[in-house]
């Protein structure tokens, strides 16, 4: 491996000595990065709470990050404070993020304790967790220190502590704790599984405070706002990241200028966590209505997860219209959300809802506290191009086993790394550490699927050179001219994924250098003269390694990851159904913005927008539409802000067309050549239920985020949302090939077909989880299934009463009012449609599945005798996009009306583009002799009256007898 050109620069005690005593610099923006002595794993550590007599020398620092910039690294040499270079969140003078002018706070540090046999004891145990969600629950419990007999604490207390039990959760914030609360808290056996932010005297908590509740071990500092107002701010280290949690109490309403004294107790707990890194959460009883400090919390990163997840629920937790003691103690009888939680950072919320919202003793309405309790469930999903690379992994290619003694004949004699790396050809190191390489090997996957086998030939040696010494190295030559690139091809597409990890790319000036050492030399002249004849070996590259080594031990292989060529299924759904590059993410995202901003400026206000369809379940092609629904203030009428979004559009639009006679009002855009639906959805700011604040056309509207995010949190529970994507691609892909996507055909729209992959996923289990797996378990459990049962993920949706001939096939969705997503489905189509399931269970019910069979497109011309042509031709290229509409729209009750006359009908899913025109084609089961003058006048007549459009409407029938086409056609101009 070549060495980069070292440079000179200032040992760590000299950079951690200029840090803490240089009064111009802000020691609390800087992170150390230290080697962890037992796994081997890199750390992390504010460089201000480092202790240097602690148990950690200060030569395991590796490396120093001052928010996103390495300032001092000790394997890459770089050292960015001795040459003056750091970046500006470094110097005191700097503003930051939040714009609080306020000085670094305060924040003392607090003991934890956890239960130890027989009493609570001291534990400042500090661990690594790994867990992939974490759940936390708020509680004010309302002290007893007013208004003793009417709260009745005693008879309370044992509901609280089943209460948060019930919770399960992982980190529990309680607010109006009093020493005798904690006492009696302490004493449930199930406490002594959580660590405690106090011992079971309750010294800190007089006459009432905050605590903290955890499940995992972690650090403790404090903040006193003014007598009992303080924050806890607790930090764990979760899947090698720090997670701040603060609990918050803020002023009540009752005191004076209580805005101002909640503003400043939120600035000074801001200023503190911007200069922590990691993951921030905020917790506990803010004591706001409204939106209330929205903005210094918004600009401080912060989002509020309850409005992120109900954005139309109102979510009150002091509600004095249902709970009698907040009735009680309220003085307004306002309700209002006063117990919030928002979230800084990675995490993504999946679920929130409240808790100890029922009174103990329904006789005589006593509740568990005046406030309701808050729970949120988040899923950890880091951003890998922000983990920092070490030296204990890489990304490789192995050579195959024949190929091996060769060169390890060689690198035994030469390669003093010969006992710790296995042959190898570097494509990327350092890489991410080992805690990661799952969720790395799900990004990478999906590339390499897309990247085929090649043929290398280690052809010669090469050399570096470097200071004292040279490397010699067997060079890998890429055999055929179609894939010259594929070895720079393939490290570029990991570098892209992980731009963080460039030491390779960046090396020697030249770029990525693909090679495989075989040993080290003292000179050029000694590798030649010593070095054995080489003949050239060649080898196929199907998968890549991703390799780590702990300690001192060699590097073992984790994870191997295959090329496209194997996966013959990935490779069709990824031609079928291709995944959006970079440059159309960004093209599509931008559009989003444009249609954002132009929300905006009607609205006067930064609107709330949301994505549906594939977009929001991220399964985009390149073909697919942007739907998107702009949530507007019910005082604004919905027709006109989509006029004046279409007028603020204009000059951008390729086309765009308000249509009101729609299921939901909607406006057509078409810019760069993608489709775009607008939608709006109404809400009333003041009522206090979902039901009284949005009307009937702005639930149809948004009723599509709500069903797309319960598919995604019910299949999560079964398969990984990555993998169900793919079987959706490979659904989908399917469907088109075999000509039955589509519901204004006949078939099944794309919603459909979401919920038919989501509710086959339910019945998955399997413990291996695979794609190939999967999509053959979609077509088994369908072809089971008995269709006079509705489909559905919910309770709600099973209970849907089916009816004939409405619901051929009951496919239903999961919130009500529940319907039928499949009410286009006919008596031929849903036929069809059972036909290719049974077909597809057979083919994936071989011992080796032919999956290019499953995909093979259906020759309708060849299985049907007879067909039914609809053109519409017109040289108004705008008229005649409307008049296909509109024919699309009257297909499946034309399909009604042919099979009364008992006609098999199987429709062709696209209209064939012609000249000046389009053309529909339905294909036709006639018994013999059939009058055709009939059908093509039924057609005639049913297309014109309920079209009446300038365009040509030409009616053909063609029979095919042994193959000899006869065609009978009846033409009518509606001008």
């Amino acid at each position: 491996m070549s060495e980069p050109e070292k440079q000179k620069m200032a040992p760590i005690n000299e950079i951690y000595n200029r840090i803490i005593w240089d009064e111009r610099l802000n020691r609390s923006a800087f992170i150390a990065y230290y080697t962890e002595r037992i796994s081997g794993g890199i750390r992390e550590k504010p460089l201000a709470q480092w202790s240097t007599d602690g148990d950690i020398p200060m030569h395991r620092i590796r490396y120093i990050r001052c928010g996103d910039i390495t300032v001092w690294d000790r394997e890459k040499h770089i050292d960015l404070i001795s040459t003056g270079q750091l970046p500006p969140v470094a110097w005191k003078s700097n503003a930051t993020q939040t714009e609080i002018d306020i000085e670094a706070p305060i924040f003392n540090i607090r003991p934890v304790y956890k239960y130890d046999t027989q009493e609570w004891k001291n534990n400042d145990l500090s661990q690594n967790i790994k867990t992939n969600t974490l759940t936390v629950a708020t509680f004010n419990i309302l002290f007893n220190l007013y208004e003793t007999e009417k709260i009745q604490t005693e008879k309370r207390l044992p509901a609280i502590f089943q209460q948060l039990r019930q919770c399960e959760a992982d980190i529990i914030a309680i607010q109006e704790a009093t020493p005798q609360f904690v006492e009696s808290l302490l004493s449930q056996n199930w406490t002594h599984h959580y660590f405690i932010s106090e011992s079971n005297i309750g010294d800190t908590v007089k006459p009432y405070g905050n605590l903290l509740l955890s499940r995992f071990p972690f650090t403790l500092v404090e903040h006193k706002f003014f007598g009992a107002k303080h924050v806890l701010v607790g930090t764990w280290q979760i899947n090698d990241k720090l997670l701040h949690l603060a609990v918050v109490h803020l002023t009540s309403s009752r005191a004076e200028n209580a805005v101002e004294k909640r503003a400043q107790q939120l600035s000074v707990l801001l200023a503190y966590l911007q200069n922590q890194s990691g993951d921030s959460l905020i917790v506990g009883d803010f004591n706001m209505r409204g939106n209330e400090q929205e903005e210094i919390l918004t600009n401080a990163g912060f989002t509020d997860v309850w409005h992120k997840l109900h954005p139309y629920e109102a979510g009150y937790t002091f509600d004095p219209d249902r709970n009698s003691l907040a009735a009680l103690l309220s003085l307004s009888g306002k309700p209002g959300r006063l117990d919030r939680i928002l979230l800084r950072g990675n995490y993504i919320p999946q679920s929130i809802d409240l808790f100890a919202c029922t009174p103990i003793n329904a006789t005589k309405g006593l509740y568990p506290s005046d406030h309701f309790g808050v729970r949120a469930v988040f899923h950890f999903s880091p951003n890998l191009t922000t983990v920092s690379p070490i030296y204990q992994s890489a990304i490789v290619i192995i050579p195959p086993d024949d190929v091996l003694p060769a060169i390890q004949e060689i690198r035994q004699k030469y390669d003093a790394r010969f006992e710790r790396w296995m042959p190898h050809i570097t494509l990327i190191y350092g890489f991410l550490p080992e805690s990661y390489f799952e969720q790395a090997v799900k990004i990478i996957s999906p590339e390499l699927s897309k990247l085929e086998p090649f043929t290398i030939t280690l052809t010669e040696y090469g050399t570096f050179t470097h200071r004292k010494n040279c490397t010699a190295w067997l060079r890998p030559v890429v055999e055929q001219t179609r894939h010259v690139a594929s070895l720079h091809e393939l490290q570029t597409v990991l570098q892209n994924l992980f731009p963080q990890c460039d030491e390779q790319s960046k090396k020697s000036g030249t770029g990525f250098t693909p090679h495989l050492s075989v040993g080290q030399f003292p000179n050029l002249e000694a590798v030649y003269s010593t070095l054995p004849q080489w003949r050239p070996i060649s080898f196929t590259v199907n998968s890549v390694a991703l390799i780590s080594r702990q300690g001192d031990k060699a590097f073992e292989i984790k994870h191997i990851i295959p090329l496209g060529g194997k996966n013959e299924l990935q490779k069709i759904i990824n031609q079928l159904q291709p995944e959006l590059t970079q440059t159309q993410q960004i093209q599509r995202q931008t559009i989003i913005d444009i249609i954002k901003q132009a929300c905006a400026e009607c609205l006067g206000t930064t609107p709330t927008i949301h994505l549906l369809g594939s977009a929001r379940l991220g399964v985009q092609t390149p073909q697919s539409d942007i739907d998107i629904v702009c949530v507007i203030p019910s005082y604004i009428v919905g027709e006109a802000f989509l006029h004046n979004v279409q007028q603020h559009l204009q000059e951008l639009c390729e086309s765009s067309q308000v249509v009101l006679d729609a299921r939901v009002p909607v406006l057509r855009l078409k810019i760069e050549t993608i489709s775009i639906d607008l939608l709006y959805a109404r809400y009333e700011s003041t009522a206090s239920a979902i039901e009284h604040r949005i009307d009937a056309a702005s639930l149809k509207a948004i009723i599509g985020c709500w069903e797309a995010d319960l598919i995604t949190d019910t299949v999560s529970k079964y398969v990984s949302f990555d993998l169900f994507k793919t079987l959706l691609r490979a659904v989908r892909a399917w469907a088109k090939s075999r000509c039955i996507y589509g519901n204004a055909w006949g078939f099944l729209g794309g919603f459909s077909w979401v919920i038919l992959a989501a509710w086959s996923c339910t019945y998955y289990n399997q413990a291996s989880q695979s794609v190939e797996l999967l999509f053959a378990h979609f077509f088994q459990i369908l072809n089971q299934h008995d269709w006079k049962q509705p489909i559905s993920l919910t309770e709600a949706g099973r209970q849907y009463e089916v009816q004939l001939p409405r619901d051929w096939l009951p496919i239903i969705t999961s919130i009500e009012p529940c319907q039928n997503t499949a009410r286009n489905i006919t008596r031929s189509t849903s036929q069809i449609l059972r036909s290719e399931i049974q077909r597809g269970a057979e083919l994936t019910n071989a011992d080796k599945i032919n999956w290019s069979s499953l995909f093979e497109p259906v020759n309708l011309q060849q299985e049907y005798n007879t067909f039914l042509e609809i053109t519409l031709t017109n040289s108004n290229p705008q008229e005649l996009e409307k008049h296909c509409g509109m024919l699309e729209g009257c297909i499946v009750g034309l399909i009604i009306q042919l099979e009364q006359l008992d006609i098999f009908v199987r429709p062709n899913t696209k209209l064939d583009k012609i000249k000046n025109g389009a053309c529909l084609t339905l294909f036709l089961h006639l018994s013999p002799n059939y009058d055709i003058k009939t059908i093509e006048q039924l057609a005639l007549d049913f297309i014109s009256q309920r079209n009446r459009v300038s365009s040509t409407l030409n009616i053909t029938i063609i029979t095919s007898t042994n193959r000899n086409p006869v065609s009978h056609s009846h033409t009518n101009q509606l001008k």
